[in-house]
């Protein structure tokens, strides 16, 4: 798992726990830094190395490979 990936989770578990605490305690702070974390983790879904997603055609192969 990268640093990245971790980063990602780390950031959304510990908004998930603060929201929550937030909720239960009725923490106004506290609900928005979770919802703080929650979002910073959205947009880091965005960030990173991109994959592609389709099967390579054909015409990707090298001419060796047919």
């Amino acid at each position: 798992m990268s640093t990245l990936t971790q980063l990602k989770l780390g950031l959304a578990v510990a908004g998930l726990i603060l929201w929550g605490y937030g909720v239960r305690a009725d923490a106004s702070s506290l609900r928005w830094t979770g919802i703080v974390f929650l979002a910073a983790a959205a947009i880091l879904r965005f960030v990173g190395p991109r994959s592609s997603r389709r099967p390579p055609r054909e015409d990707d192969a090298p001419p060796d490979a047919r």
